[in-house]
């Protein structure tokens, strides 16, 4: 595979499978047109806790049958007793890492302790750790403590929506509309402190797709990316705004450039590689992933 497509969990949307689809194998062979995307099997909320243990035996056969996996593939365990048994039970190198539901600063350390560091691991933020500034501090320097086995975290929006009095993201509010968007920010203050990245968190109204767009908007604008889809209709929304602007791509170069100016103008705006090289960076990152894409779906 493309070394470029492994930035994938980091900067192209996440889709979550429930575990106990019927099609999980079709998903997981590439024979669902699912859009350039990771994938998250999950066993935690969206599997009913007395079916989790018959699902993760049909994913360990199901994985086990293929011969390749097509597509990096995450698999959330419901706590750190079913993880231990996936360790114990997938076939080995068919799942690029774990993600960790509902993470403490506990957790974070008995899981990276519990896989002896050999495999990646994405922890969720969405305890009311996450809700408290001394607490996000303290979860941002858990992740940090232990790269690069945390590339990143992801953020649990509804969970936190519902530690916040059992709300819910009301009809065509963008999540930065709801009191979740402060907690959000507060995070993202919290962990690029750290230097460890976030990703976008799920907007769960599939039909509302101009809101999605405005949200994924608003997280693009904050620095997020690899946002949390739940329909291949999301995602292909997704991925679409995440394509780079060509007049950005072509700044991000001008700002890169070793010859470049400590301060210079550029159709209106100044640009200033020593504030903006990492924009260029990241920015740049994410044009190289697309057309890296592009050119894999072409062959």
């Amino acid at each position: 595979m493309n070394r470029l497509l492994d930035d994938l969990p980091m900067l192209a949307p996440m889709l979550y499978v429930p575990a106990d689809r019927p099609d999980l194998a079709a998903v997981l062979s590439g024979k669902r047109d699912l859009g350039v995307c990771s994938i998250a099997v999950c066993l935690e909320d969206a599997v009913r806790p007395d079916n989790r243990q018959a699902a993760a035996a049909a994913l360990v056969r199901v994985l086990a049958e293929l011969p390749a996996a097509p597509r990096t593939i995450f698999v959330r365990p419901a706590d750190g007793e079913a993880f231990g048994w996936l360790l114990e039970n997938l076939p080995s190198g068919k799942v690029a890492g774990f993600i960790l539901p509902k993470a403490t600063v506990a957790s974070i350390h008995q899981w990276i302790e519990k896989s002896f560091g050999l495999h990646p691991i994405l922890p969720i933020m969405e305890t009311r750790e996450a809700l408290d500034p001394v607490g996000r501090r303290e979860l941002a320097q858990a992740c940090a403590a232990h790269p690069p086995v945390i590339a990143g975290a992801r953020i649990g929006v509804n969970d936190l929506f519902s530690l916040l009095g059992g709300l819910r993201r009301p009809l065509g509010r963008t999540v930065y509309e709801t009191p979740a968007g402060r907690v959000i920010d507060g995070l993202l203050e919290a962990f690029s402190a750290y230097g460890v990245r976030l990703c976008a968190p799920v907007c769960d109204r599939i039909s509302d797709q101009e809101t999605l767009e405005r949200e994924v908007a608003g997280d693009m604008h904050r620095g997020l990316f690899a946002k949390t889809a739940i329909h291949p209709r999301q995602v292909r929304t997704i991925w679409q705004a995440y394509a780079p602007d060509p007049a950005e791509v072509a700044e991000a170069r001008l700002i890169l450039d070793p010859a470049a100016p400590a301060v210079f103008g550029s159709n209106g705006d100044m640009l200033e590689p020593a504030c903006h090289g990492e924009w260029a960076r990241r920015l740049l990152q994410r044009e190289a992933l697309h057309r890296s894409v592009e050119v894999s779906a072409t062959a």
